[in-house]
């Protein structure tokens, strides 16, 4: 009768396998040793034949060939793997972010047993991937290429590869003995952010040869504690810059584009989705945006652009809609058949064309502290950034973009990283790494807005002393009481010139410290070179700084540059201000603006309230007619709204508002971003997104957007999500709170073929 092993009889079965091992490997003992499996039975005591398993790992030796798993990683952009036995060193270990999608990557491979033959190479494998919490399984899911992986030895696996083996003819020159080349891809295992909850999640991958299911001996494991991190989403404010041609033609970017372009940056960049408001400004330009720029800087339309949306940036983040802002301009603006263009540009606001996607992550790179990356004549470029593999602008690990179908893979010998002007870019490992750090480098919670504070905002142009004598123009002042807090401001950014707050005695009531922040060109170039410019030698310097005002104890703004004053201006009389109306016209509200001065110029604010005043957001600044107009589709609305007016002459500010008037209150706005609905996609996993427009509302938890299919029912929950959709014509369906109340709803098209990748 069969008994099981005990330690005793198992330590002599080891002892006795050892041995025949080593009689097969001796030099000496080649000849006469006979084959290790007739060994093995011969030496086994009577009666263990039928419960000993020749492989079992007590004994810690596999006598046939066995799969295995080199290596398992997971992936949210870029390539992830926890040790450096892989790729290059620690830069590749990035953190993952919770509420973003993931891709886990299995790379299986063939083990030869102690007795030599391999029955597995050339073979499929598959398997499935558990992601629990505790004992609740949260996601279970089976590898995206239903036909499995082949398996081979490591040195075949392709890592740029997703779900396609490849057979190459090999052989070159005069030689015709051409002979088959195996390429083998990884298994792929896609998983949903929402189920990439926050904190310490477990993950279980097991894999096994096809043709033998789960159960077989040969199955193999692979058991890992992940840890997700809680990346709040970042407010991005958005402006739309009207573009006018040369024939007077308007080209107004819609709201659909602005969001879309958004898109690649939300995967790219290590954060779960943006919090993202399409503000009421808007900015009529005509101005050569498409112009190269050099050494790596902006043109001039880009930066005079720039100068003004630094001044609605202070608002966006006093008011706690966010402290990024970029503007949006449409792709009109670029000439026919283009070659290189000034594609955007940042200087603590950013922008450019819509459509252009990768140069608005490239402008958040540099928004969170990223310099250039090998961009020729650019003295900022980041002299840190790593030489993966002898290129100085390579991502060094395959990246992913888990937002197209398939998703779509960068090999690291062809794509550039993102802060750089290659071509083909995504990002890098270290960028990556850098960006993750300073995620806290901008607004993403708001503040209690009752605790306002009395600020001052200036927008000045600082002109090069003559003879120790400065000029200060003065383009947008205006004192405003708010809640936020200013922008961050760059580390390291210079610090030109200081402004004193004085007295009637000249006496420093406190000193605020201006810092001059250097504009980052992005996009393609076509003459990048030069040597950097000290400030000292431009013509001005603009800077846009919030000041604390201590109250009616100050009588002056001295400039200076740590020794006496360049520049002096008083504060003298506030100016005269009125508002009248609004009018409704056509989905436009209208009011009319009087402000007067005996002296100067006026710089004028105009903000709207949609709940009597608690807060505000701007909607234009400096308009150049009394009556002023501009669009409610992008406002909140409400019944309490108001519109305020404000003048400032001589560092005095006087307000004027309207009546409360209620307001039609305008919803969220979800932007599906789906696989092109006229091109069938094969069967299998499809990548699905939403852009939302929050409308000053906040931002949705990724449990309140609901995805179903006509045909496969409830899919999931998220921003992004990757749905096995089965074959046929799927009228998708997203849901979400709309922010009054209610529901909102958005469908689409997507038609599914038999065919799997």
């Amino acid at each position: 009768m069969a008994r099981d092993l005990d330690s005793t009889t198992l330590d002599a079965i080891t002892a006795a396998v050892a041995e025949a091992v080593a009689a097969r490997i001796s030099p000496a003992s080649a000849a006469s040793a006979q084959p290790l499996a007739l060994r093995d039975l011969q030496q086994l005591p009577p009666g263990f034949l039928p419960t000993m398993n020749p492989e079992d790992p007590r004994l810690g030796l596999q006598i046939g060939a066995h799969l295995a798993i080199d290596s398992v990683e997971y992936t949210q952009s870029t390539q992830y793997n926890g040790s450096a036995s892989r790729g290059y060193g620690t830069n590749n270990a990035v953190p993952l972010v919770a509420w973003k999608s993931m891709v886990v990557r299995a790379f299986p491979s063939v083990r030869k047993g102690v007795f030599g033959g391999d029955d597995l190479t050339g073979r499929a494998a598959t398997g499935e991937l558990v992601l629990s919490v505790g004992d609740k399984v949260l996601f279970r899911t089976e590898p995206t290429r239903a036909a499995g992986a082949r398996i081979g030895p490591v040195a075949r696996i392709d890592r740029n590869a997703w779900d396609r083996e490849q057979t190459i003819t090999g052989g070159s020159g005069a030689r015709t003995d051409y002979r088959l080349i195996f390429i083998n891809c990884p298994l792929n295992f896609s998983i949903p952010a929402y189920y990439c909850r926050p904190g310490r999640l477990f993950v279980s991958v097991k894999l096994w040869p096809s043709d033998e299911g789960p159960t077989s001996s040969r199955a193999t494991e692979h058991h890992e504690y992940l840890w997700f991190n809680d990346v709040q989403a970042p407010k991005v404010c958005l402006v739309r810059v009207n573009w006018t041609d040369s024939n007077g033609n308007v080209t107004r970017p819609s709201d659909a584009s602005m969001l879309g372009t958004l898109g690649v940056a939300e995967r790219m960049l290590p954060f779960p989705y943006f919090d993202t408001t399409i503000l009421g400004t808007e900015v009529t330009s005509s101005a050569a945006f498409a112009t190269a720029a050099t050494n790596g800087g902006c043109n001039p339309a880009w930066g005079n652009l720039l100068t003004d949306l630094n001044v609605t940036r202070i608002f966006t983040a006093l008011f706690q809609l966010g402290d990024i802002v970029y503007g949006m301009v449409p792709s009109a603006a670029i000439p026919a058949g283009a070659g290189s263009i000034n594609s955007g540009c940042g200087r603590g606001a950013g922008g450019g064309f819509v459509g252009y996607a990768t140069t608005f992550a490239h402008e958040l790179g540099h928004l969170y502290g990223r310099s250039h990356v090998a961009v020729s004549g650019d003295p900022s470029n980041d002299t840190a950034y790593p030489n993966y593999g002898g290129s100085s602008t390579s991502i060094g690990e395959t990246g992913i973009d888990t937002g197209t179908s398939p998703p779509t893979l960068f090999d690291p010998a062809s794509s550039a990283d993102l802060m750089s002007y290659g071509g083909n870019q995504w990002i890098s490992p270290y960028t990556y790494q850098k960006i993750f750090d300073a995620r806290s480098t901008h607004q993403s919670s708001p503040v209690d807005p009752r605790r306002l504070r009395s600020l001052l905002v200036v927008d000045f142009r600082y002109f090069r002393e003559v003879a120790g004598i400065a000029q200060v123009k003065f383009k947008t002042v205006a004192h405003v009481q708010a809640a936020g807090a200013a922008p961050t401001r760059p580390a390291g950014a210079p610090s030109p010139v200081s402004i004193d707050l004085r007295d009637a005695n000249h006496q420093v009531l406190a000193t605020h410290h201006c810092v001059y922040v250097a504009a980052h060109g992005g996009g393609r170039c076509s003459c990048c070179s030069g040597d950097a410019v000290p400030l000292e030698r431009e013509p001005w310097l603009d800077m846009t700084e919030v000041i604390e005002w201590p109250g009616e104890a100050v009588a002056s703004l001295a400039f200076h540059r740590g020794g006496q004053p360049v520049h002096v201006v008083d504060v003298g009389e506030a100016p005269t201000v009125t508002i009248e109306g609004p009018q409704m016209r056509e989905g436009q509200l209208t009011v009319r603006v009087c402000a007067n001065h005996p002296r100067e110029h006026v710089s004028v604010l105009v903000l709207f309230s949609a709940d009597d005043g608690q807060t505000w957001q701007l909607v234009t600044m400096n308009p150049e007619r009394i009556e002023v107009t501009f669009n409610t589709a992008n406002l909140p609305g409400g019944e309490r709204c108001r519109v305020r007016a404000i003048g400032t002459a001589e560092l005095r500010s006087s307000q004027a508002d309207t009546e409360a008037f209620t307001l039609a209150r305008n919803p969220r706005q979800l932007l599906l971003d789906l696989p092109d609905s006229h091109c069938p996609v094969p069967a299998g996993a499809v990548a699905l997104a939403v852009r939302v427009d929050n409308r000053g509302y906040g931002a949705l938890a990724p449990q309140e957007i609901s995805w179903s299919s006509n045909l496969d029912g409830q899919l999931g929950f998220g921003y992004a999500l990757v749905a096995q959709l089965s074959e046929g014509r799927h009228e998708l369906t997203v849901s979400a709170a709309n922010g009054i109340g209610g529901q909102l709803s958005e469908r689409g098209i997507i038609i599914v073929s038999g065919r799997h990748h």
